[in-house]
């Protein structure tokens, strides 16, 4: 059953931008992002993200231990993210809201303890548009419950950076 529900939620993710329409921007994102309390060590998170309508984006990311041991503990996830106060993208080379939060809502697997379960999360302060061709996420926090293990996961990013390889100035001409 459990492996039917994964299979059709990949299929929805991924049939989501055939109907997205022209906000394919691309972005790939690398930051901070803690999941363990009190932090043993140090991590770093990566992310993917895909543009799929004015407001919203699909994010595939991960969160991985760098020290005492690599990737020993690692946290994947993904999101539908909403921008709360503006168009994140217009699509075109007028550029969206540079100021914007984010509320995020997916799911979450850690390959520690096999958990997973749904998170949701919230970023209050975004600075930067696709257009600019780069976006800072500042003080991202989430909650999600893992229902294999009955814990709660809390995370925590003090900054991170999304990069976008498509869909900024860069490929509009002027």
């Amino acid at each position: 059953m459990r492996r039917k529900i994964s299979v059709l939620a990949v299929i929805l993710f991924l049939s989501i931008p055939v109907f997205a329409g022209d906000y394919h921007d691309i972005a790939l994102g690398f930051g901070h992002q803690t999941y363990k309390w009190p932090e043993k060590g140090i991590s770093f998170s990566y992310s993917f993200s895909l543009g799929l309508t004015e407001r919203m984006e699909l994010d595939i990311w991960g969160n991985s231990e760098a020290v005492p041991k690599p990737f020993a503990s690692n946290l994947f996830g993904v999101d539908l993210t909403f921008s709360l106060l503006g168009a994140r993208s217009t699509a075109s080379r007028v550029a969206g809201s540079g100021i914007n939060m984010l509320l995020s809502v997916g799911g979450f697997y850690s390959t520690s303890d096999n958990g997973a379960g749904p998170m949701i999360s919230i970023t209050p302060l975004t600075v930067g548009t696709p257009i600019s061709g780069s976006r800072e996420r500042l003080l991202r926090t989430g909650v999600g419950y893992d229902f294999v293990n009955w814990k709660f996961v809390i995370t925590f990013s003090l900054l991170s950076v999304d990069y976008y390889v498509r869909g900024s100035w860069r490929d509009y001409t002027f």
